[in-house]
């Protein structure tokens, strides 16, 4: 069974778009060492066999490139049996982790800012996200049904699509909420990040820290959890 880790570090060649839905545009340079460290940290801490893909066509913007995403990935999963991680490239491991044949139906694992989003009671960050070989049609086929109507305008129409596939599962909560595999701890902001994930900084696994809020200090921040992790960057 071949498992795959993606990542997309590409070029976006209209960056108003961006600022249009509140996102501070971030250079490529900075993107492409959050990329590394991050590369680099599941290289050291993801545990089994996996090959890394990187998706590094330019886009038109960030919510093309979302859109694309979604394709590629719906491409990929269909022309072979597998498991596919996909990893925002602001995302590190810090510890030891196992997801590969852990988890058979698709997975996001915790909230993002803010928590709740109509319809969703429970709003997940979809930055770290699991297609494994067995997720089922029925769930495959809520997300194409969106995606056939994406609408741009909308900056997380790629994770309102991820939150109705993944609670269309029924997990239990107790399943469902995994924080430690996707550890919020955005550059930005002075929430308690222990308090807003219910768990310790010392008991996640993969911590994403937000580089659309600043990748100057994104950059800054991936290389301290790194280095305080062990990662060799």
């Amino acid at each position: 069974m071949k498992n795959y880790v993606v990542w997309t570090n590409c070029v976006i060649e209209n960056t108003e778009a961006d600022k249009a839905h509140g996102v501070r545009p971030a250079d490529f340079g900075s993107y492409n060492q959050m990329h590394e460290i991050s590369l680099r940290s599941a290289q050291q801490y993801l545990q089994g066999h996996w090959e890394p893909i990187v998706f590094d066509q330019p886009a038109p913007s960030r919510v093309e490139m979302f859109r694309a995403n979604w394709q590629r990935i719906w491409d990929l999963w269909h022309s072979e049996p597998c498991n596919i991680l996909y990893l925002d490239s602001d995302t590190v491991f810090v510890r030891a982790t196992k997801i590969f044949d852990r988890f058979e139906q698709f997975r996001l694992f915790n909230w993002t800012h803010p928590k709740h989003k109509a319809p969703f009671q429970d709003y997940f960050n979809a930055g770290v996200r699991y297609y494994p070989h067995t997720m089922s049609a029925a769930t495959w086929a809520i997300g194409h049904d969106l995606a056939q109507t994406w609408n741009t305008d909308i900056w997380d129409q790629e994770q309102i699509i991820f939150n109705k596939m993944f609670w269309s599962q029924d997990l239990a909560w107790g399943d469902a909420h995994r924080p430690e595999l996707n550890w919020q701890m955005p550059v930005s902001g002075s929430q308690d990040h222990a308090q807003f994930n219910t768990i310790d900084q010392d008991q996640a696994m993969i911590i994403h820290y937000h580089g659309t809020r600043g990748s100057t200090a994104a950059v800054r921040r991936a290389t301290e959890l790194a280095v305080k992790a062990g990662v060799n960057i």
